[in-house]
């Protein structure tokens, strides 16, 4: 263990561009995943340092050590690191990498930090979810938060009429349609699907939108044809 260490801090000063570094990163996800949580600090202080965290977080390698310094430390530690990608959230959610930052952050981040990262999302609902990696996102935040969360990210989803065809269509579209249509109550979850179903022209042109007006049935509407008007009362 005294080896490790010593090892360790040898990587001091440098983590940040081994980070970006094609070999390098898997060095250091080797120590994250052999070393104390307290023995990693270094590397979440060389990223919060100079306002470094959205360019890590956005990076092909950097946003790998990201990920895994959220699932492994300490929320104290990690504290600074989570609240620079809270004020990047809108643009981290929609980049092709940094919403995996943000899915972790979801999925490990305390209760308060959910809570914000959430309540951004659903004020943005209407530019992540026009963003195919924001899709992903969505997704997250349906898997990870309780079901009254849930209700309001599915309402701010639905407030657009034009957002739950559009979502429909994305490569993610169809687990987050159904999530966000099993999150509303009868009636909303209903107008839901009606929308759905007025745009089933369009959704048959699209391999995920044929899954969407494939699964309405699963929301109470019978075995629908991808073309064919609601007649289930929705």
């Amino acid at each position: 263990d005294i080896e490790r260490e010593l090892l360790v801090k040898e990587l001091h000063g440098h983590a940040v561009r081994a980070m970006r570094c094609p070999h390098a990163n898997h060095v250091l996800q080797k120590v994250i995943s052999t070393m104390p949580a307290a023995s990693l600090q270094f590397m979440v202080d060389e990223i919060t340092q100079d306002d470094s965290a959205k360019n890590i977080a956005t990076h092909r390698y950097g946003v790998r050590i990201v990920q895994q310094l959220l699932a492994k430390c300490e929320a104290s530690q990690i504290r600074d690191l989570a609240e620079a990608l809270l004020q990047d959230a809108v643009a981290l959610c929609c980049h092709f990498f940094g919403n995996f930052a943000i899915q972790h952050l979801l999925q490990f981040g305390t209760a308060e930090q959910q809570y914000r990262c959430l309540r951004t999302i659903e004020q943005n609902i209407g530019t992540i979810a026009r963003s195919p990696s924001g899709v992903s996102v969505i997704e997250a935040a349906m898997q990870h938060t309780c079901s009254l969360d849930r209700l309001w990210l599915a309402r701010a989803v639905v407030q657009d009429a034009m957002l739950l065809p559009h979502l429909a269509q994305a490569r993610h579209g169809p687990g987050v349609v159904s999530q966000v249509v099993a999150a509303l109550p009868e009636r909303e979850r209903a107008r839901a699907c009606q929308v759905l179903m007025e745009a089933g022209a369009k959704l048959r042109t699209s391999r995920y939108g044929k899954r969407v007006l494939a699964s309405l049935g699963s929301h109470g509407l019978g075995s629908v044809d991808a073309g064919s008007p609601c007649t289930s009362g929705c």
